[in-house]
């Protein structure tokens, strides 16, 4: 599992990503912050400082980290193949695709309730008065949206090289054509559909991560259900 360790670091950084969040914002509510100081000193020398070293920096400090990790998986995905070990490629895609379902889920649900909250809580706060404003805030929505997407999009480029590397190592070794290799190299870019395209390469081509597929498939199921019942909740 050595050669592992940043694909599982990487996986485990982005996965704790939302209680990060959460246990920074609970410490600073419990720890014996002198407030009144820090309110003094912000005062004095900017309170665009007070936020900078209290929410930018530490955030700026994780994704950082994700980035150089990400970077860093990405380079050694080349580097696997030039080996030529396989198991290593598939092994290093199926810790990313597997690994960060749960990461999306909890991304898609606290995407999801975010804008919600901000749309309602708009209408609501100005008793639909942002109705009249839609044509001037619609378009810095749909911009949220799109860089909330991308951004989140960002984190399955790592593990779609690794996907690239085993469609490669598959089409060298003869057990794909060209045309669905180009496809395969298409899907592992794609949101949902790279696992179950990682899920076929591994299980079909290579003949592994049979139980582990059978959990992912699993969990897919249940999340499709999750969604589908919040939908009907939401909007029935």
């Amino acid at each position: 599992m050595k050669k592992y360790t940043l694909s599982i670091t990487y996986v485990i950084l982005l996965t704790l990503c939302v209680p990060f969040a959460c246990l920074y914002i609970w410490l600073l509510t419990v720890l014996p912050i002198p407030w009144d100081a820090l309110t003094a000193w912000a005062d004095t020398f900017g309170r665009g400082l007070l936020v900078f070293f209290l929410f930018l920096l530490p955030v700026g400090i994780y994704w950082l980290a994700v980035l150089i990790l990400g970077v860093l998986e990405l380079v050694r995905s080349f580097k696997v193949y030039k080996t030529g070990d396989a198991a290593g490629c598939v092994n290093g895609m199926l810790i990313h695709k597997y690994g960060l379902v749960i990461f999306f889920a909890v991304n898609f649900i606290v995407m999801f309730l975010f804008y919600l909250i901000l749309t309602l809580g708009t209408l609501v706060g100005t008793r639909g008065l942002a109705l009249f404003a839609a044509p001037v805030l619609l378009p810095w929505l749909a911009a949220s949206v799109a860089f909330s997407v991308f951004a989140s999009w960002l984190a399955i480029v790592p593990g779609a090289f690794y996907g690239i590397q085993v469609i490669r190592i598959t089409y060298r070794e003869k057990k794909t054509g060209t045309g669905a290799a180009i496809w395969h190299g298409i899907l592992q870019f794609v949101f949902l559909a790279d696992v179950l395209d990682a899920m076929y390469l591994a299980v079909k081509k290579w003949g592994m991560g049979k139980k582990s597929s059978v959990v992912i498939g699993f969990l897919y199921v249940l999340m499709l259900a999750g969604v589908i019942w919040g939908a009907v909740k939401v909007f029935g």
